[in-house]
């Protein structure tokens, strides 16, 4: 079985190679921000030893283990320093673009391939994530490996590139809980593109089979994890179908955060992913198919189970945008007329590059070590309060990374259920709301960190004086406030 893969190459193909040098400059380049909150809870949980990551424990967690694995190794070569700890995702986020430019050039020839790099490489999102300290570049990159593996197997149906993709898939698994939507809409796809191969078909299944027994671990943590979704992915929205629309809009379409305040953008979408599919039923290579329906299945995939339990978010879904990209290069270098050719690429990669522009300010960092800054110069020895063992968490590793000799105190957090992957995660003491007060009242004054609901202000309003410190943030969160004890007459 074939595909119709162009193999011949040419010197037009060494362009990949300074393509793959200018994103790895532009990412090492944009890099070292201060991490968010769920970035510090992933170096946090890489510092864990193997056997709890690799064990029950992790129930705690939505994620699976593998990322924190691969950056757990990665800390000991290279530390946990914020620019350290990113580099990690830049390197896994350029063998993807890699990936994407193989992938395309084997079906569209080189200048699919080259144009899928380039596609990924001025990507905004693919910018973003593969600086993020989390899995979800890890999910994309091995998303597209396991297309090359599919590749590979469809034009010759052999256990090397059937191993290849059993590899891929496990890594995806591992990497994210939601990619059982990559593996599942890869398998309608062979289904369909095996059907009158009805051995390499089997070798197909056995090997789905394979890899279904080697993720049945965490599977089963997985189940767990859903049956107590109230608590576990109880944050995340259930999206009607205009909210899944805007979602995919801001990963598709060439315009990253800009497409969240375009009304028009779930239109703008719908027409994105009809052209696609438009191509693949005039196109027909099985690749193209496959692609298709990997770029158009999961957004419908994922809004179709959050129906059940709500997992649909733009991250979720930024695996998807690695076959989309590639299906796109192909229809774009396969298009005859040259000058529309030529102004559509013009276009697209106009509209990335003013996206990723217009993203970098905005970029989705924290000011921890600022507020840590701010409040070690204003009282070296001052106390510092915070609501919630994950927040604990969080300003644990950067007083720690200041070398502030700050002293953290935990009041308890009233929906502990969120905080339970942080649990036992910081040292520090814990206090009720009482002991807060009286806390207050006794010193006259602390400091205190608030992020989203993490907001120690509605205990202490009654005996205290806020004072928003959000200048030495950049109005950026976490937010800084000195409290004072009100006088005794005004409580």
């Amino acid at each position: 079985m074939t595909n119709g893969a162009r193999a011949d190459w040419s010197r037009g193909d060494l362009l990949v190679v300074p393509i793959l040098l200018g994103a790895v400059a532009l990412r090492v380049a944009t890099s070292g921000y201060s991490l968010w909150f769920d970035e510090i809870a992933a170096v946090t949980l890489a510092h864990q030893p193997l056997e709890l990551l690799w064990s029950g424990w992790m129930a705690r967690e939505a994620n699976p283990p593998l990322y924190y694995t691969l950056l757990k190794g990665w800390m000991a070569l290279f530390g946990d320093g914020d620019t350290a700890v990113q580099m990690v995702s830049v390197t896994i986020g350029t063998a993807g673009i890699a990936a994407a430019w193989w992938l395309a050039r084997r079906i569209g020839g080189s200048w699919a391939g080259l144009l899928a790099a380039a596609l990924f490489a001025t990507s905004a999102a693919h910018l973003d994530f593969s600086q993020e300290v989390r899995g979800y570049i890890l999910a994309q990159t091995a998303a597209l490996f396991g297309c090359i593996a599919i590749r590979a197997y469809l034009e010759r149906p052999r256990l090397a590139p059937l191993a290849g993709y059993a590899l891929a898939a496990l890594v995806a698994l591992y990497a994210h809980t939601t990619m059982v939507v990559f593996v599942a809409l890869a398998n309608v796809a062979m289904l369909w593109l095996l059907r009158r191969d009805p051995r390499a078909l089997a070798r197909w299944l056995a090997a789905n089979a394979g890899v279904a027994l080697l993720w049945s671990w965490w599977g089963w943590i997985s189940l767990g994890q859903a049956g107590a979704a109230a608590s576990t992915f109880g944050w995340i929205a259930r999206p009607d179908p205009g909210a899944a629309l805007e979602m995919t809009a801001v990963i598709y379409l060439p315009l990253y955060l800009a497409a969240e305040k375009i009304a028009v953008a779930p239109l703008l979408v719908l027409a994105w992913l009809g052209g696609l599919g438009w191509f693949a039923v005039r196109d027909r290579r099985p690749m193209v198919v496959l692609l298709a329906i990997l770029a158009v299945g999961a957004p419908v995939a994922l809004w179709t189970l959050s129906q059940k339990l709500p997992i649909f978010l733009p991250r979720t879904l930024f695996w998807a945008a690695g076959p989309m990209l590639v299906l796109l290069a192909v229809a774009l270098a396969g298009q005859r007329a040259r000058p529309v050719r030529l102004a559509l690429i013009a276009v697209i990669l106009a509209l990335q590059v003013g996206a990723t522009l217009r993203w970098l300010p905005m970029r989705e960092s924290e000011a921890w070590p600022q507020a840590v800054a701010a409040m070690a110069k204003a009282d070296p020895q001052a106390v510092l309060l915070v609501e919630g063992d994950a927040m604990g968490v969080a300003a644990r590793h950067y007083v720690d990374a200041a070398r502030a000799r700050l002293r953290l105190v935990i009041v308890s957090h009233p929906a502990g259920g969120s905080d339970r992957w942080a649990e036992g995660l910081v040292s520090a003491p814990r206090i009720d709301a009482h002991a807060a007060r009286a806390l207050l009242v006794r010193r006259g004054h602390f400091f205190t960190l608030k992020r989203g609901d993490y907001d120690p202000a509605r205990l202490l309003v009654t005996v205290g004086i806020e004072q928003p410190l959000g200048g030495t943030t950049e109005a950026r969160q976490p937010g800084l406030s000195l409290w004072r004890a009100r006088p005794v007459a005004a409580r």
